[in-house]
């Protein structure tokens, strides 16, 4: 049995347009879920002392995070290989951020390098953990802990870089990524 051509072209032109409509839904479905992610920068400041803070974290203080208004930052050291260069030294943490307005808290592992001025960064080795004094500069990538992160972050991922100064006890620096 023949087909007709008239019958022919309408039955390609129906499975172009069936084609045509499920490439747009796939890829209006991927867009909606790359928008999905939002934008996270916090601006921390705070201290450090050679024992650390009250909390038990190696730095602590405030953060202002974009959308979020402020919150405590808390930043515990969980591992240090100490290298004899200008940043050598690399380190894993935990972060928490916990925001003063409702006790969210946003958790993330972070792992990174830490630098400190001159060649082999001789003054900040010397000394230990009395080097608080000696500037240096942690430089990490970060991922959310979604296990403990609670509230406003419950069931968030994400990822992003910060970084850090450190010099005299005072500490300053950002975190940027994107949470979702």
């Amino acid at each position: 049995m023949a087909i007709a051509t008239g019958s022919r072209s309408r039955l390609i032109a129906g499975r172009l347009m069936l084609v045509s409509a499920l490439a747009l839904a796939l890829s209006l479905a991927f867009a909606g879920a790359a928008s999905a992610q939002t934008a996270f920068q916090a601006n921390v400041a705070g201290t450090g002392t050679p024992r650390g803070c009250s909390n038990g974290a190696t730095l602590c203080g405030t953060a202002n995070i974009a959308g979020h208004s402020t919150a405590n930052w808390n930043w515990f050291v969980t591992g240090v290989t100490p290298v004899q260069t200008s940043c050598g030294t690399t380190y894993t943490a935990t972060v928490d951020f916990t925001l003063a307005s409702d006790g969210s808290t946003l958790a993330l592992n972070e792992s990174g390098y830490i630098c400190a001025p001159g060649k082999d960064a001789i003054g900040f080795f010397a000394e230990g953990p009395m080097a608080l004094g000696h500037p240096n500069y942690p430089h990490g990538t970060w991922t959310v802990d979604t296990a403990d992160s609670t509230g406003q972050f419950a069931g968030l991922g994400g990822s992003g870089t910060d970084d850090l100064q450190s010099a005299g006890g005072q500490v300053s620096g950002s975190y940027i990524g994107t949470l979702g």
